[in-house]
């Protein structure tokens, strides 16, 4: 049982997908607790904010995802009243990663806990990130 779990998790695109994904989140929140709004040197400025020279929805969640870390919702709010709800997205996606895995290992109908992992996925996307879906068409076009 051991040696079957162990090759499933060495043959399953699956699992390698969401260690990439735990990786890159976990990316996110080490940023995010290293460099700090009171610092203020981030090192990826905000590509529509310099092309745009204004501030557009994506504005401050750098600022707003740092003030998160530290526990300051508030003030995490008036740099982007966005930030709580994508972090609160990401968070989700840390634990859930691990979880799902975890599910499909435990059962013979893995691919069942692969369906539930992308469903509530886009289920929480849309959720987090309504706002951009609905500027997406016009940021693109004021990009061209």
């Amino acid at each position: 049982m051991r040696i079957q779990s162990l090759h499933r998790i060495q043959a399953s695109p699956y699992i390698l997908v969401n260690g990439i994904l735990l990786v890159v989140l976990l990316g996110i929140f080490s940023y995010s607790a290293a460099f700090s709004v009171a610092r203020n040197h981030y090192p990826i400025p905000s590509s529509l904010e310099n092309r745009k020279k204004g501030k557009e929805i994506s504005s401050g969640l750098s600022r707003s995802f740092s003030e998160l870390m530290r526990g300051r919702i508030e003030s995490a709010r008036a740099y982007n009243k966005h930030g709580p709800r994508i972090f609160l997205f990401f968070l989700l996606q840390v634990f859930m990663r691990p979880c799902f895995v975890f599910l499909y290992l435990r059962n013979h109908h893995g691919i069942t806990w692969v369906y539930l992992d992308a469903v509530t996925s886009i289920v929480l996307f849309l959720i987090a990130f309504w706002p951009f879906v609905c500027r997406f068409k016009e940021v693109v076009v004021s990009l061209f």
